[in-house]
Parts: C-alpha cells; structure tokens; sequence
C-alpha cells in the first residue's frame, strides 16, 4: 500500500493534484483530532503530515488503532485509513458482527465459502467483492445503511419508493361478518379467534360447527 500511494500520488503527495483537499477546516480539525490520541499516533505506520493553511491531511495508514478510539467508532469521510489484523480470515466474519453495523462491507476474496458467510452471517447497507464504490455507481442497486449507518435506500425506483407512503386500503361487505369479534367471549370463542389469526380457516368451520372440540 505504501508503494501504490508513492506511485499514484508521488513521493510527495501534498504536491499532487490527485489527493483532495478536507472541505474545511472544521472538518479539517476533526480528522486531525482523529490522529491526536496517543494510542492512535502510535499506530501510524505511513503519513500523517497534516497542513491546515492547505486544508491538506497526507493519505493516511494506521495499523492497529484502540478499537475503542474514535477513529474506530466514528466515521471517518478523510484519508485515515485503520487497518485491523486478524490471526484468520475466517474471524473477520465474527470481528464484523461485534461491531456497528456498517454502511458497506467490501471482501477482496475469491472464496466462495467466506463470500455466503459475509453475506448470511453479518448486516450491513451493502456487500461488494473485490473492488470499491461500485455499487453506488449502480442506479439499479439500492444504496443505504442499516442501523446505525443509516435508514432507508436510494438510486432510480429506491429514490421514490423511499419517499413515497404506501397507505394501505381494506374494503369489506356487510354480508359476512364474524360474531365471535364481540362480547360476550366463552372459550369456544377463544379457540375461534386462536385460528383465525394462525390463518387455519379450516379448523375455524369445524369449531364452528362443533365437529372440533375445544380443549
């Protein structure tokens, strides 16, 4: 990663044309903070320059940052970049689940096996393999959080579907009605409304008729 940074944006990144500028200060004073926990300076193995007139913080790598830290519990929207090591790549599965859930989860990964668990086994807004941003440059992906990252989905039909109320609308007759709705209620009628609202119609004609005891 080192050498691919060196290569897109020089040996000298805040000379580039490339690297974006923070969008303003504070922002720019909020990713500083980011960097200003000891335990998280310490974790930096590569940049970490930031120059404020410039509104320019260096592409950004950290390895092993406190979990607890707010770089790990906050979102970022900067070039930090924290990396967690794990013994196996099986227990990124279980190391996602113990945490918030995440707006996307990206897997650079050609086994199938470790693909099906990260889509069944852990939540999250969306599941790209093997690159990045894709699906938000998919109009006919909805794009969106879950929980904590975020309610509700957008892109093409998502976009209307997400503002628009689907009001739900019953009509009956007069003909039918069903008399156990109204008191006074005996256990018959109990066992009556039981089976209705498991759907077994069924079972609600032969109480009705007596052909089924009540218990």
């Amino acid at each position: 990663m080192k050498e691919i940074i060196k290569e897109q944006y020089g040996e000298n990144p805040r000379e580039s044309y490339y690297v974006s500028r923070i969008i303003n200060k504070q922002h720019f004073a909020r990713l500083g903070n980011l960097l200003n926990d000891p335990f998280v300076k310490a974790s930096v193995v590569y940049g970490g320059s930031l120059d404020e007139e410039n509104l320019f913080i260096e592409p950004t790598i950290l390895i092993n940052p406190p979990l607890k830290s707010a770089i790990m519990t906050d979102e970022i929207f900067g070039p930090l970049l924290p990396i967690i090591t794990l013994d196996n790549i099986e227990d990124c599965v279980e190391f996602i689940k113990s945490r918030p859930k995440a707006l996307a989860v990206y897997a650079f990964t050609s086994d199938k096996r470790l693909q099906k668990r990260l889509v069944d086994e852990t939540s999250s807004g969306g599941v790209v393999f093997n690159d990045t941003i894709l699906q938000y440059a998919l109009d006919n992906l909805p794009f969106g959080g879950v929980g904590e990252s975020g309610i509700g989905r957008y892109h093409g039909k998502y976009s209307f579907d997400v503002f628009t109320h689907e009001k739900s609308v019953l009509k009956r007759s007069f003909w039918v009605d069903f008399w156990f709705r109204y008191p006074p209620w005996d256990f018959k009628k109990l066992q009556l409304f039981k089976a209705s609202y498991r759907y077994d119609y069924l079972k609600v004609v032969l109480i009705a008729l007596g052909i089924k005891k009540t218990y």
